[in-house]
């Protein structure tokens, strides 16, 4: 995700790699009937599921995101600072009930669990071993609240995402049941196959992970199937105002969705340039699709796997670009190569952000410079650190998990402007062609799985034939002193 808060962020060799990996994947079947004019929908989450752990399971947990979008919810769902922006029309609540769980044929209790019953228990009637599989199935009811988020909707558009029941991350002898938090984007999850069925009125087009085909239905509503192999999450985007462009990049159809772009074409040879620079710079982006989605969204952009979602509120063309340019560097970073996005959010977001930079480098014809953007994080960074010292005593600049900022503006500054700074830094030390070959090394060992920050400093080691982890231990730990 892009955030903006007082500063700007100024038949193939593919498919046969996503066919080879997933294979014998956790496969969700999910199928929506959407319900445009009241905004909500009925939900059957069918997930034929593999122990891919080394224990033996008695059960399963599952996120319940929707659940923070309730009235009553623990959390608030943004910042106190962006909650005017993203309740255009006042407080709005979406609503989310689990109505029955069905587990390898038997019925089980509905058991939520967690901050604001936020993870879903799925109990095995035995218990699953290792490389074995269980069926499960989670019907559900939602109502999307009138809010400019990844979950809600807006004037022009309905955001359908971190909608349904996702499979917890196993780690360590136990389920990683982190709650939804208004800092960044708190999710962390495995690659799975997808097959999502969208039933929704026929003047909506829907935008989405993976592979679309439409079967129109009767009764005024159009069936739209999408098919994604080998991604960590699906989400979509409906509008009725929707305008669809296209450009091939070798084997992959790059789409932009859009309402209210008078540079349309401009915007979609952003998704198209970033795409090229970015597989060649890290490693070739394995999908045959991908989808720039303009959208009523509180922040600068949100990425999906395949798909991105970019403001329509990003009212300076050449920073809606950049945002499109840094939705899409997310693809390698969480989207191919996934990390706890709630621990470790630096990973993605400072990665991805200096990703950003480094595709200025490559593509003179956006006239920003690496020189000046980094020179613009500098000067920032310590035009918040200063007032923010001044006005509320001093920053704790260590880079930590999004619970543990009490702010937004500090998760930003913490996360994506000092990350930067970091990065840049480890750039001038060990020189271009070292920083991209680790940055190549570190997808090709990672991708389509889980990283930690030690994998990361593991090529960067090995490249650069030197120990780097008090190098990265001094940035995460607030100890260098940046001017």
């Amino acid at each position: 995700m892009l955030l903006f808060c007082g500063v700007v962020f100024c038949g193939c060799k593919n498919k046969g790699e996503i066919e080879k990996i997933s294979k014998d994947l956790t496969c969700y079947n999910i199928s929506v009937d959407f319900d445009v004019n009241t905004k909500t929908a009925t939900v059957i989450t069918n997930i034929d599921y593999k122990n891919t752990t080394n224990t033996v399971l008695k059960g399963i947990k599952l996120h319940l995101y929707p659940q923070f979008f309730e009235k009553g919810a623990t959390k608030t769902v943004v910042g106190m600072t962006n909650m005017n922006n993203a309740y255009p029309n006042g407080l709005s609540y979406g609503d989310f009930e689990v109505e029955k769980v069905v587990s390898n044929g038997q019925d089980f209790e509905v058991t939520y669990e967690g901050e604001y019953n936020g993870i879903l228990r799925v109990p095995f009637a035995t218990s699953l071993m290792p490389d074995k599989r269980a069926k499960i199935s989670i019907e559900s009811t939602l109502t999307l609240p009138n809010c400019l988020h990844r979950f809600g909707y807006g004037e022009n558009t309905i955001n359908f995402a971190n909608f349904y029941p996702i499979i917890c991350v196993f780690e360590d002898g136990e389920f990683v049941t982190d709650p939804y938090n208004s800092n960044g984007d708190p999710f962390y999850s495995e690659i799975a196959n997808y097959n999502v069925e969208i039933l929704a009125d026929s003047n909506c087009v829907v935008a989405g992970t993976g592979e679309k085909e439409i079967v129109t239905q009767q009764d005024g509503k159009t069936l739209t199937k999408f098919n994604a192999k080998a991604v960590r999450d699906f989400a979509c985007v409906l509008s009725e105002d929707f305008e669809v462009i296209s450009k091939i990049w070798k084997d992959v159809e790059i789409e932009y969705y859009y309402f209210n772009d008078e540079n349309a074409e401009k915007s979609l040879q952003a998704g198209v340039d970033a795409i090229s620079t970015f597989s060649n710079m890290f490693g070739r982006y394995p999908y045959n699709k991908f989808s720039v989605v303009q959208t009523n969204f509180i922040y600068g952009g949100m990425e999906y796997p395949n798909l991105v979602m970019i403001s329509d509120d990003v009212d300076n063309f050449d920073d809606y670009l950049n945002v499109i340019v840094h939705e899409t560097a997310h693809q390698w970073w969480y989207g191919i190569v996934g990390n706890n996005e709630y621990e470790f959010p630096w990973l993605d977001e400072a990665l991805t952000e200096y990703s950003t930079v480094l595709f200025y480098d490559e593509n003179d014809s956006y006239n920003m410079t690496h020189k000046e953007m980094v020179d613009a994080y500098r000067e920032n960074y310590s035009l918040f650190v200063t007032v923010y010292n001044d006005v509320l005593g001093k920053l704790d600049t260590s880079m930590r998990s999004v619970d543990e900022y009490a702010t937004e503006p500090e998760y930003t500054y913490c996360t994506y402007v000092k990350g930067v700074l970091m990065f840049d830094s480890l750039y001038q030390l060990v020189g271009k062609d070292n920083f991209i070959s680790s940055l190549k090394q570190y997808f090709a060992e990672n991708k389509f799985k889980n990283a930690e920050p030690e994998n990361l400093i593991s090529c960067f080691s090995t490249t650069c034939k030197t120990d780097l982890d008090s190098f990265f231990e001094s940035w995460w730990k607030g100890k260098v002193v940046i001017r």
